[in-house]
This record gives C-alpha cells, structure tokens and sequence, in this order.
C-alpha cells in the first residue's frame, strides 16, 4: 500500500473516507465488523493517526494540565506519578506546571496549560486568586483543587483533611506524654496546607495541654537544620519536635546528629508525609502518611469520568494515617537541655 493516511486505508479497504474516519475516532455508529477491518488495515500497514490531526477533527486533546509549586518535593513526583499513571490507562496525557513556589505565577501557567489545549486543570491548595477562578470560569474549564478536602471557591476538592492531621499528631505525642513540643512548619502565608495543619495542633494541643512553641522555616531541608539550631540554642525545654513535613523532619534529624541529641532517647521527632527514605532514616521517622498515590488515583479517575461521561466531580475526603517508627518514645526528664550543650 502507498499510501498510509486516512485515504490510503480508504482505498485498501474499499470504505469510505468519512468510514475511516468514524473508526479512527471510535464513533458508535460503525458496526464491528467494519471496525475490524479498518483496524486489521492499519495493523498491515502499522498506520498510526495523527495525534494533532486527531484533536482538530474531536475537538478533543485528551490532556489534562496540573499546576504544582514545585518539582524539587518528592511529595509532588508521587501524586503527579499516580495521575499520569491512571491518565495513561485511560489514553489520557499529563502536561506539568510549576509556580516556582510563587502564588503569583499560579494564574500564568493555568492560562498556558489551556492554551496548549488541556481539557482540566489539577490544582494544589484551596485558595487561588479570583484573576485564575474567572480563567476557568470564562473557558468553563472543569479543575480540582487537591491536598484539601474542601473549598469554599466552588471547586470540588480531592484530598485530605490538613486540620485534622495536625490535630492527630499533637494528640499522639501528648499521649506519649509530652507536653512541651516545638512545631515547625514550612512558610504560612501562601499555603493554606501548611496554616491548616497548624490550627489543628493548636486546637489538639489546647485540648491536652500541651505547651507550643511553633518554629517557621522554609520548606526544605536546609529549612529543618535551620529550625532546629534556633531551638536547640534558644529553647532547650521541649521533649518533642513535631515538623509538619518530613523533608523539614529530616534537617532536624541532621542538626541533631551533629549536636550529638540522640532520637528518641533525648529528644522525640514526628514528621508529616511518610516519604521513601522515612523508613530509612536513623531511626526511622514516626510520621503521618499522607494518601498521595491514591489521590492521584483519584483526582485521574474523576476527571476521566467527568471528560468521557459527563460525571460530575464530586469532593472526597481521603483518610491519613499515623506510622509509628523508632523516633517518638516518652520523654525523660530534661534530657535535651543537657545534651543540646555538649
């Protein structure tokens, strides 16, 4: 056969063009048999449409855009892994778009995703400028806002619920019997995650009587050694360090080591995530485990069924879950004031 395209199957299997065309775009009004000798043609001849060609006859990109502060967290490889994984069954593609931890940069690369032809957009977070609500609004571009289990803009929301999280771990080091914990978290006032995780520590520490002092830092490593000199130097009364997230966890696991603080026995350390290398680290990390991979599943799922079906998006709410390692023991005393000056 010469000719490979639309025509060339056209003329090998005696249908017409219009034919071939209703089988390459899956139509409901072609018979089987038909459909199976379009496709035995194209299997002869290893025919395969044009994905640019095939949008501009549906309408259809069957991409999906998702907007994420950043790559460097592998809290955001593991979600962003899970959709591109359930879009792909689905003969979905996944187009990535960072803000460089910048809110400002959010409504720019939503506009740029649906230039390029994406047919939703994933979203972290709850909050978003009303300039990026109006984009949407005004292409009537379905979006799910995820890492929260509810918003108060609209959309519907796929993830978990941040308050309680912060109040479940506060409540497990108070039953572990601490009641002087330092809580440090990443920046608060672009991250609705991060404030909310800190409301529930406040209200499960109010409940048990838990004494805090909250410690800011930037979301990273160099943030938790950071974190963890300034408390170590100026606070030493506390008997437990809950990071609300594990990568701030673990600079607070190095500075520790250096100062010669053994974990747990001077010192308790709980994070909030449940990365790959927590069951690694020395000790391994009591954490919170966050269900990433499966809001991913989900997030996927929903807007398939929403873009092929006309499903609609419903909010869910997706349960974490405490891991108990080797991190977190009871407290002894005022251990970590002594060991914080050798």
């Amino acid at each position: 056969m010469k000719k490979t395209g639309v025509r060339g199957l056209a003329e090998a299997t005696g249908l017409s063009v219009a034919t071939i065309s209703r089988v390459l775009n899956n139509a409901d009004n072609v018979n089987q048999q038909t459909r199976e000798r379009v496709l035995s043609a194209m299997r002869a001849v290893g025919y395969a449409p044009n994905a640019a060609a095939r949008a501009l006859a549906t309408s259809r990109t069957k991409t999906i855009g998702a907007v994420v502060p950043t790559l460097a967290h592998s809290i955001f490889a593991r979600f962003l892994n899970a959709v591109e994984q359930a879009l792909a069954h689905e003969g979905y593609a996944l187009v990535i778009a960072t803000t460089e931890g910048r809110p400002e940069n959010e409504e720019r690369r939503v506009r740029e995703l649906m230039d390029l032809g994406a047919e939703a957009i994933i979203l972290s977070g709850a909050e978003h400028s009303d300039a990026l609500l109006d984009a949407l609004a005004s292409r009537n571009m379905p979006a799910v806002c995820t890492s929260v289990c509810e918003t108060s803009n609209g959309l519907p929301a796929i993830g978990y619920d941040n308050a309680a999280i912060g109040h479940a771990a506060i409540r497990r080091l108070a039953a572990c019997g601490h009641r002087r914990v330092a809580v440090v978290h990443g920046p608060v006032s672009d991250n609705d995650r991060t404030r909310l995780r800190i409301s529930g520590v406040e209200r499960g520490a109010g409940e048990m009587g838990v004494s805090l002092t909250l410690c800011g830092s930037t979301l990273d490593v160099e943030g938790g050694v950071s974190a963890a000199r300034q408390l170590f130097t100026e606070i030493g009364d506390i008997t437990a360090v809950l990071s609300l997230s594990d990568v701030i966890a673990l600079g607070v696991l190095f500075e520790a080591g250096r100062r010669r603080i053994t974990i747990p026995d001077d010192l308790s350390l709980m994070g909030c995530d449940d990365l790959d290398w927590s069951a690694q680290s020395a000790p391994p990390l009591t954490t919170v485990r966050l269900p990433t991979a499966r809001m991913g599943a989900s997030v996927a799922q929903s807007l398939v069924s929403y873009l092929d079906d006309g499903t609609g998006i419903e909010s869910v709410r997706l349960e974490a879950s405490i891991v108990e390692r080797g991190s977190v023991d009871r407290p002894r005393g005022h251990a970590l004031t002594a060991a914080s000056r050798r």
